[in-house]
């Protein structure tokens, strides 16, 4: 339950970075971790999308440092900005 808390927190602090950002999925290819299907709305550069994209990457694989364990609970995920 902690890494699930945790990733959580990660992730929510993602969308709160980036406020275009609605969802991505994590993908397996060959046991490798790939960030897949990037929403973002409205349409930005693709400049703007590459900095978005980073900043996905470089949460989760900051996350899977700090918690190797926790690859499993990432593969074949979606996350979706939750609307209130």
């Amino acid at each position: 339950m902690k890494l699930r808390s945790q990733l959580e927190q990660q992730v929510e602090s993602l969308f709160a970075r980036c406020p275009e950002l609605s969802g991505f999925a994590v993908r397996t290819e060959n046991d490798e971790l790939f960030v897949s299907d990037v929403g973002i709305a409205p349409r930005l550069s693709a400049e703007q999308y590459g900095e978005i994209f980073q900043d996905i990457a470089r949460t989760l694989a900051e996350f899977l440092e700090e918690e190797p364990g926790a690859t499993e609970l990432l593969r074949g995920r979606t996350f979706a900005r939750t609307l209130h």
